[in-house]
């Protein structure tokens, strides 16, 4: 039972702990400047939103289009696995470990979702993130403050403590020193899995292809890995085809960074295959013998049955969270998992339960839509806050400050 004063706490902790909201204002500070720097970059930039949420309208929710993006990557070669459910996703997916114990992933807020990491582990399979923030955020007990950026609410002293003690070596607090020792490691355990793990921005229905996009490079190694390459993602990541996939994808990288474009774009349409001898088709040539894709639904027909779908046009860059009032005061308590702010919290609602949305801030929003302004696609949470507000009080659940209200209201007749 989630309780008024677990509230206040989830509230008050990050308020008595101010150095980590200071590093993540600056954080925050430094991607508007950057947007601000290249917004010359995009002179376009209004026609690109609006013909993204035009796509988002068209694509979220098109039964007829996902049919046709699974007819398309089997003719590929990948195996495609619709998951119902997070159990579904997760033991299917612990079934294709096989005998393997260690597996190296990218950064994915689905697997977050579904809880993939900790199923693996609970299962035997070490698991190794292998994008740096993600990698720091595992060695310690944060949250992820950012979807791209899940540690930039650590100083430089943070991590330096973080990895001394996970290492047991006396690490000095300088950022390229630090993330010397971050690439090594990570490279360490790279070279000696088999199995890769990764998550997709975008599966373009007409090509059949999985769009990844990263600035580290991991992906590219995590991807080539001798004996799988495991895609899990979600059936909200559809695009008619790589053209307006790769609108998404500047204007994601813009918002998410304020950069033009990322170092790297993964576009992947099959399992890698050569025919140079006597055109003698042989699969698997330098890449993973098996690329599967596993879709996830978990809890998002039912959003959209329910007049949720605006929820599930987010493409993941943050920018909400860099002018919501909410998120400024208490950073990362506000959100679900890699999902954060106001739209992530909303969404745990069909994701998970109702008690994890109230869990994780649903009262916390304030409903002034600033969100709705910052948001590529328009995606505002005001609305769909309230809503399941009314959905969970409708159960019974009432707090004493919001009894108190309604008596004065009441009284007052105001």
């Amino acid at each position: 039972m989630i309780t008024e004063d677990y509230l206040k706490n989830k509230i008050n902790e990050p308020l008595e702990n101010k150095e980590k909201l200071i590093a993540l204002r600056k954080a925050f500070k430094t991607t508007r400047d950057r947007q601000n720097e290249n917004k010359v970059l995009f002179p376009d930039l209004n026609e690109r939103k609006e013909r993204l949420k035009k796509i988002r309208d068209f694509s979220i929710g098109n039964k007829e289009l996902l049919s046709q993006a699974i007819k398309n990557f089997e003719k590929n070669g990948f195996r495609v696995f619709y998951a119902n459910t997070k159990k579904d996703a997760v033991d299917f997916i612990l079934n294709e470990m096989g005998n393997e114990k260690l597996v190296v992933k990218s950064k994915s807020n689905v697997t977050k979702e579904i809880g993939l990491h900790e199923h693996l582990e609970k299962n035997g399979v070490e698991v190794i993130e292998t994008d740096l923030g993600d990698y720091i955020i595992q060695l310690s007990t944060e949250k992820p403050a950012h979807p791209t950026g899940p540690a930039c609410h650590l100083s430089r002293y943070d991590i330096a403590k973080i990895f001394s003690e996970s290492f047991n070596k006396e690490l000095e607090p300088d950022p390229l020193v630090l993330t010397k020792i971050g690439r090594q490691k990570i490279r360490e355990y790279i070279e000696k899995s088999k199995i890769g793990i990764t998550g997709a921005n975008a599966i373009c229905a007409e090509e059949g292809a999985v769009i990844i996009i990263n600035n580290e490079g991991n992906i590219n190694l995590v991807q080539m890995r001798e004996k799988k390459h495991i895609i899990v993602t979600s059936i909200d990541k559809l695009y008619p085809n790589i053209e307006e996939a790769i609108n998404m994808l500047k204007l994601c990288t813009y918002y998410a960074t304020g950069a033009s474009i990322t170092s790297y774009i993964e576009i992947i349409a099959g399992i890698s295959k050569t025919a140079d001898i006597e055109k003698m088709l042989f699969k698997g040539m330098q890449g993973p013998g098996e690329v599967i894709l596993v879709l996830v639904d978990n809890g998002r027909t039912e959003a959209l049955e329910r007049g949720y779908k605006n929820l599930f046009y987010c493409i993941g860059c943050g920018n909400c969270l860099l002018d919501c009032p909410v998120y400024y005061v208490v950073g990362n308590e506000y959100g679900y998992k890699g999902y954060l702010g106001g739209r992530g919290t909303s969404a745990s609602y069909f994701l998970e339960n109702s008690d994890t949305s109230l869990e994780n801030g649903l009262f916390f929003c304030t409903t002034c839509n600033t969100c709705e302004i910052s948001c590529p696609v328009g995606i505002g949470n005001a609305e769909y806050s309230e809503r399941l507000r009314e959905d969970v009080s409708s159960t019974g659940i009432l707090f004493p400050t919001h009894e108190k209200i309604m008596e004065n209201i009441r009284k007052t007749k105001n």
